[in-house]
């Protein structure tokens, strides 16, 4: 069995950092925290990520399906077509999993930096929340503790 979490450190740029294992790609990517959970929280939320049951996952396959076929639309390329939608992660690789302060009684969270092949420039970024995929999107550094009652535009979750 894998190691949750790995060469963490406080040394960097980041108040602390190190690498988490995540089921989903079945490999480890960095995860930093942004000011002051302790490592007991970021274990919580790598356990979190790695425990989605297949409904969110499912939700955040279309949501990276719609977000990749709506900027390939956009910028007049073809659309991507996929025999499963789990084939879309062969596009994506996660490079950070960002760690927000706790806020609501240690709830944990998903936040994360993704690159990926159809947007190289702003790569792409997950919100997950108790039970909801919140955001997918091009990343700007979103709140994961923030509303998100209307799906705009942007927000393919």
């Amino acid at each position: 069995m894998q190691a949750l979490i790995q060469n963490v450190s406080s040394e960097g740029d980041w108040p602390l950092q190190g690498e988490a294992f995540l089921v989903l790609f079945d490999r480890y990517i960095p995860f930093a925290v942004e000011d002051a959970a302790h490592v007991d929280y970021v274990e919580k939320c790598v356990e979190y990520f790695n425990s989605l049951n297949h409904l969110i996952i499912d939700t955040l396959y279309q949501s990276c399906i719609r977000y990749c076929n709506d900027f390939l639309e956009m910028t007049g390329e073809t659309p991507k077509q996929f025999s499963s939608p789990r084939e879309v992660l062969n596009l994506i690789s996660p490079s950070m999993l960002i760690i927000p302060n706790e806020e609501i009684l240690g709830e944990p969270v998903v936040h994360m930096e993704l690159n990926c092949a159809w947007e190289p420039e702003h790569g792409m970024e997950w919100v997950i929340r108790g039970t909801s995929v919140l955001y997918v999107g091009g990343f700007n550094g979103s709140d994961p503790w923030g509303e998100y009652l209307e799906k705009t535009s942007w927000n393919y979750a």
